[in-house]
């Protein structure tokens, strides 16, 4: 990955919505020392302080991708893609697509427990970025899902990516999980840049751009 370039300071507005009141907007700040990890190919992390608490998980993860947005924006929304890209999801599927709006099926893995699930997503290719919220409307093994992906072009044509989101698992499920597997699960689900950034730069390095001839 290269370094020789200056990472600008990047401000993210957090305004997530979270299930039945929003929280307020809040601009998240790189310090020096995290500017430093995402140059060396790190990813930040920003959990929300409550990880846990009445089943919530989520917060902010942030990745520099040696790829241009063009790229990485054909990435997330490879839905076929998924269950290699990301650990414990074995089923993405799209299930129904009109305009900018999408519902797609998913399906995670863990070890005791398969959890299913729709999402609604919308996309806007000009602020290169994508909502995703829990369809209520459909079968659901958790209470509440709601976050974006949202990519920021940097010099020498890499990508910051970042990913925001907030989950509500039915605490019938957070019971079946030991306490000190918790943050983990939460490191896990916010390092989705992270395992988006190795798909790119690996196995799925040639996927999304034009043969050379």
């Amino acid at each position: 990955m290269r370094t020789d370039f200056k990472l600008p300071l990047v401000l993210v507005a957090l305004a997530l919505a979270v299930f039945v009141q929003a929280t307020p907007a809040a601009a998240v700040e790189f310090t020096d020392r995290q500017l430093e990890r995402l140059k060396a190919g790190k990813t930040v992390k920003k959990p929300l302080s409550t990880v846990g608490e009445g089943g919530v998980y989520g917060g902010s993860g942030f990745a520099l991708v040696d790829a241009p947005p063009e790229v990485v924006w054909q990435a997330i929304l490879d839905w076929e893609s998924y269950h290699t890209v990301f650990p414990r999801t074995r089923e993405t599927r799209e299930v129904s697509q009109r305009g900018d709006r999408s519902l797609v099926r998913v399906v995670m893995g863990y070890a005791l427990v398969n959890i299913e699930f729709f999402v609604k997503i919308r996309t806007d290719k000009s602020k290169w970025q994508m909502d995703f919220e829990l369809a209520e409307n459909r079968p659901h093994d958790i209470e509440a899902a709601r976050g974006y992906w949202r990519l920021f072009p940097q010099p020498g044509g890499q990508t910051l990516v970042a990913y925001v989101t907030a989950v509500k698992v039915p605490m019938g499920v957070v019971n079946l999980i030991p306490e000190s597997l918790e943050k983990k699960i939460n490191r896990n689900l916010l390092a989705c840049p992270k395992f988006l950034r190795e798909w790119l730069e690996g196995a799925g390095a040639s996927r999304y751009r034009p043969a050379k001839s």
